[in-house]
Order: C-alpha cells, then structure tokens, then sequence
C-alpha cells in the first residue's frame, strides 16, 4: 500500500483514526490537576511571604506616623486641653513623658499667646523599619497653619523626621525632631 493510497485491503477507503474520548479526558483532568497544584503552591507562597507582612506593616505604621504629625501640630488656642491629650495619646517613651512634665507650662504659653496651630501632611515615607525592634523612622512633610490673634494667618513648611514605636496600642511617636 503507498502513501497515496487510502484504501485498505478489501478496497474500502481507510477509517480515520479515532480519537478514544477517554484518554482525551484523562489528560484534560492530568492538565487540570497540575495547574491546580501550581497555582495552589504559588497562593501558599504569597500567604506566608514575608515581604507580605513587612509591606503591611510599612503601611500601618506610615499610617500612624501621618496621624501622629498631625496629632502633635495642632492645637487650638481657645480650647487646649484636647490637643494635649492627642499629644499624650500619639506618644510613647521619652516624648510622652516630656509632655506629661510640661503639659501645665504648654497649656499656659498657648492660652496666653492666643497662638492656634492646624496641621496637615504634605508627604510622608518610612525611611527605616526594624520589625523585630519595633522601632521605624518616618520622615513627615507638613505644612502648619499658624493663627495669632489680629494677625494674618501664617503657613509653615516643616519636614520631621519621627521616631515611631510599637506598643500594644499600635506605633506611637518616641521622638520628633525637625529636619533641616
């Protein structure tokens, strides 16, 4: 028989090959099963990856750098009492502590001076996060609307760089100092 020829033996034209829809199905369900396992393993992967909670800790704790920066530059003049507390409440260790020792002198330098000051955050990146230390560094844009008054109000553009600590109510401000 040549090539050419499709007929068999008894001169009837050759049946194509035919395709046993078992096998056919058992290689979709092996194709199946293995993407399956690939894509399970990469999941488990991404679940446990420590990148994963080093990201979502950055996140949380620019979070609360931000909040903290405002926090501790606004305080209002005709009420000063609540900004104190949220400067009490956004610090930790040698900050909080010094604002604890001062907070009557504060109180009375910003009554007296009648001088109000409102805070928003330009910018803000995390510079360094130790988590096993709990310590991580944020460097802070903020501009402060200072209000005295009988006196137009004026806008200062500062850059802080805070010092935030883990304690078991979430990162607070240990120390904030003013970049030049």
């Amino acid at each position: 028989m040549t090539l050419l020829d499709e007929r068999d033996t008894a001169g009837e034209p050759a049946a194509a090959p035919r395709r046993d829809p078992v096998r056919l199905l058992t290689v979709l369900v092996a194709v199946a099963a293995l993407v399956a396992l690939v894509l399970g393993v990469l999941w488990a992967l991404t679940v446990t990856d420590d990148d994963r909670d080093l990201a979502q800790a950055r996140d949380v704790v620019l979070l609360d750098a931000r909040q903290a920066a405002i926090n501790l530059n606004t305080l209002d003049a005709a009420d000063v009492e609540p900004g104190l507390d949220l400067w009490e409440q956004s610090s930790t260790g040698g900050l909080l502590d010094e604002f604890r020792a001062n907070r009557a002198e504060y109180a009375g330098l910003v009554t007296e001076s009648g001088r109000s000051t409102s805070a928003s955050v330009t910018d803000a990146a995390v510079a360094e996060l130790d988590l096993r230390s709990g310590v991580a560094r944020v460097v802070v844009g903020v501009d402060v609307q200072v209000t005295v008054p009988d006196e137009d109000p004026v806008l200062l553009r500062q850059r802080l760089q805070i010092e935030m600590t883990r304690t078991d109510q979430g990162w607070k401000a240990s120390r904030a100092d003013v970049v030049r």
